[in-house]
């Protein structure tokens, strides 16, 4: 648990796809591929997914992603302090993809740097910014984005329909008095604080060749030199995500006073749609207590959690005073999980 009082908030959240949908057929003519539609609709579950258009970056999802979660908080890019992005395809390799959205966002001064942790990179930056806010922060911006259409295989059919681009982005902030006043009357029947209670971070490097994106540093005998996904055994994903999910829910409940019975809402990493659903089922999760929208975004990576999470505030389905978890896996292996306390937005209105 935190060494930090509660009230350290989600204030303001957005989310932001690429402009171009793309059906399953789309992508079998894009890519010249040929294969059954009923397989994927067993094997996927992927029906839509966005892509970013050629003339767009990484950045410019992120940077409109950012501007909805500071308009959703209302505040402006003055009032950061620090800008945390997760990405693995960033505009760059150097500088940060962060500095490039500071600038888009017509920041300046404050910290602005990136995180690297594949699918999980939102869960880990998120955890940055809990505890840059327990030690002086007021507002720290998050962002998960990736644009995982530039690095994908078009020959193989195993990747090919797994993915989508897109960003989500949150507001991290300390509450004032007057704010947990409010929530306190509003949560007058439960008696319970709102803000993250919990975080469980997690990494084995025995993974790292799992799931892999070759770049600049790798050797040049290995002759994996180009910016290519590569996924040498699915099977090998599958099976950490799906142990992966539920062994990081229990270890971070298991810091708390809390069951899977508490909690209110699930926001998951959403790898594949049958994968998700054998979790839901394992953990005995019901519908109505979480979101999917792998069949309409794909797996879009860093962006797949606050994507999630922007959709199931927009739509309601997240009310003030509920416990909700936070949780994903991705290369390295790599996962985390966040349990909170959700507050919102009408006490920032």
């Amino acid at each position: 648990m935190y060494n930090a009082p509660y009230n350290i908030v989600i204030r303001g959240y957005g989310y932001e796809t690429g402009s171009q949908l793309l059906t399953n057929e789309d992508v079998m003519e894009d890519f010249s591929i040929r294969i059954k539609s009923s397989f994927l609709d067993k094997n996927v579950g992927s029906k839509t997914r966005y892509f970013l258009s050629d003339d767009a970056c990484t950045s410019d999802l992120a940077t409109r992603a950012a501007e909805r979660a500071l308009r959703c908080a209302n505040l402006s890019v003055n009032d950061i302090d620090r800008l945390i992005l997760a990405t693995s395809t960033g505009d760059y390799l150097s500088p940060s993809t962060a500095c490039v959205v500071q600038h888009k966002l017509g920041g300046k001064g404050f910290p602005a740097y990136d995180v690297g942790a594949a699918c999980s990179g939102f869960i880990y930056a998120v955890d940055q910014a809990i505890r840059s806010v327990a030690t002086g922060d007021k507002h720290v911006l998050v962002i998960g984005v990736d644009v995982r259409s530039r690095t994908l295989d078009k020959s193989n059919k195993r990747t090919a329909f797994l993915y989508g681009d897109g960003a989500g982005a949150v507001v991290i902030s300390q509450q004032h008095q007057n704010q947990s006043d409010q929530l306190n009357q509003l949560n007058q029947l439960n008696q319970h604080q709102p803000g993250f209670i919990a975080s469980h971070l997690y990494a084995d490097g025995s993974g790292h060749d799992a799931v892999f994106v070759p770049s600049v540093g790798s050797a040049v005998s290995s002759g994996q030199t180009t910016a290519t996904l590569t996924m040498p055994n699915g099977r090998r994903i599958s099976e950490n995500a799906g142990v992966g999910i539920p062994s990081l829910c229990q270890d971070l409940l298991a810091k708390t006073d809390y069951t899977l019975e508490d909690i209110d809402f699930f926001l998951f990493h959403q790898p594949n749609l049958f994968l998700l659903e054998s979790v839901l089922l394992e953990l005995n999760i019901a519908p109505h207590k979480t979101l999917v929208n792998f069949p309409s975004k794909g797996n879009t990576v860093a962006a797949s959690v606050p994507i999630a999470l922007s959709e199931a505030g927009e739509q309601g389905l997240l009310k003030t005073g509920d416990l909700v978890l936070l949780c994903a896996v991705g290369g390295g292996f790599t996962g985390g999980a966040h349990l909170l306390r959700w507050s919102g937005r009408e006490v920032f209105a």
